[in-house]
């Protein structure tokens, strides 16, 4: 172009040559959309957009067994509770943590209070099965089986001789423990179960460990195979009134009241003595009211309730391994413990629920 020509057509010239040059198969490989408008100018659009749900980092909504550690929640979290003997309430928190250490340690893992692939497969559960079973011998074996069929009414034998139980143990003879020991016979020897082996140690002069060998088996009445096997620890069972339930929720409470400063007595169910299930039992019992002896039994008998009412139950655990008598305000009276004797006192800590026995 002569150097002559009109200044806005050197204008013109001088910005058409600043841009690059892109071809269409250029454009396209770029990811650069390319709109074509009826004059012909070619126009670049922006890069499109990813679909909102489109990161592929997002994954399954679950898996299987997944990672858990402190602050976890959910359905996961509460079968590790359950393996672990701790309250299922789907929170990693600090009781979970503890009880997840003190589980590794018994079973040879690190104690990180980290529930990784290790510690699943010792825990034997499944974030995707609410209710994981475990491996167990079974105690009604089909028809064929060399196996012998235990009778329902009894448990297995023990002697001072049986194998020595610890935490984190399960099987047979962990139901045979706890069956003597008043708790519900699941087979796993986790927190609640030591718990208790604690308790009835000390209650009864032994050193306190947490470890069944063959004292503490002797202290449970397991002097040897042939010996009679009850199916709940001896207790003084009182009589029950055979008029139908009259006590109102004042009654029971003021009849409650009257045994306070008798002595914590492991598996006592009479003013002698009472533990935590033999005090409500008694109790109500009195009155008419039909009462399972443990605390576990009483908790799954009775409709739970969520507005707490005086002369409800208030339990602790799930199964629960404590119960008390609510009597309004805040305040139960309860059997806690050996040494610490029947008081009525604050409902401390978290209860885990509360049953209406009194309609």
């Amino acid at each position: 172009m002569s150097t002559h020509a009109p200044l806005h057509m050197r204008r013109r010239q001088r910005a058409t040559s600043a841009l690059p040059r892109l071809t269409v198969k250029q454009a396209v490989g770029a990811g650069v959309a390319l709109a074509i408008p009826t004059g012909g100018t070619l126009m670049a659009a922006a890069p499109a957009l990813a679909a909102p749900g489109d990161d592929t980092t997002n994954g399954s909504a679950s898996t299987p067994r997944p990672t858990l550690s402190y602050g976890s929640r959910g359905a996961a979290v509460k079968i590790v509770q359950a393996r672990v003997g701790v309250t299922a309430d789907g929170i990693f928190g600090p009781a979970t943590l503890s009880a997840v250490k003190t589980f590794q340690r018994a079973n040879g893992l690190v104690p990180d209070g980290i529930v990784g692939a290790r510690t699943w497969a010792k825990v034997g559960g499944s974030a995707v099965t609410p209710t994981p079973s475990r491996p167990t011998t079974p105690t009604t074996p089909t028809t064929g089986t060399t196996t012998p069929t235990v009778p329902t009414t009894t448990t297995p034998a023990c002697s001072p001789t049986s194998t020595t139980l610890r935490m984190g143990n399960s099987g047979q003879l962990v139901k045979v423990l706890q069956d003597r020991l008043g708790l519900p016979t699941d087979g796993w020897f986790g927190a609640n179960t030591k718990a208790k082996v604690l308790a009835f140690q000390r209650a009864t002069g032994l050193y306190a460990d947490g470890i069944v060998g063959p004292r503490t088996w002797t202290k449970l009445g397991c002097v040897g195979p042939n010996a009679p096997q009850p199916t709940t620890p001896p207790v003084s069972t009182p009589s029950v009134p055979s008029t139908p339930a009259t006590g109102t929720a004042a009654q029971v409470i003021a009849f409650a009241q009257t045994f306070a400063g008798t002595p914590y007595v492991w598996g006592g169910s009479s003013p002698a003595g009472f533990d935590c299930s033999g005090l409500t039992s008694y109790v109500f019992k009195n009155f008419g009211y039909y009462m399972p002896r443990t605390a576990a039994q009483q908790q799954a008998y009775f409709p739970r309730v969520s507005d707490p009412q005086p002369g409800d139950l208030v339990f602790w655990g799930y199964p629960a391994y404590h119960v008390g008598i609510y009597v309004g305000n805040g305040m139960m009276i309860d059997s806690p413990q050996p040494g610490v004797p029947v008081a009525m006192r604050k409902v401390y800590r978290s209860p885990s629920g509360y049953a209406r026995v009194i309609k």
